[in-house]
């Protein structure tokens, strides 16, 4: 469902990935309404497969860029 990530930009050209730091998308696009019936449809299913009160969604993994 590309329509739900945003586009990264890089010297003002859409979809343009600078490797080691984004992709050519990245993020959920907020403006776009159908993120949130998808978000709250997938966390329905995550609740209600897993017991857990909390779960984690942030970005913990390290980018590094080896040049």
């Amino acid at each position: 469902m590309p329509e739900l990530i945003t586009l990264c930009w890089a010297d003002g050209k859409p979809y343009e990935a600078i490797y080691g730091i984004q992709g050519e998308m990245e993020i959920f696009n907020p403006s776009e309404p159908l993120v949130y019936s998808t978000m709250e449809a997938l966390l329905q299913e995550v609740k209600d497969r897993f017991p857990s009160n909390y779960i984690h969604l942030g970005r913990s993994i390290n980018h590094v860029l080896i040049v």
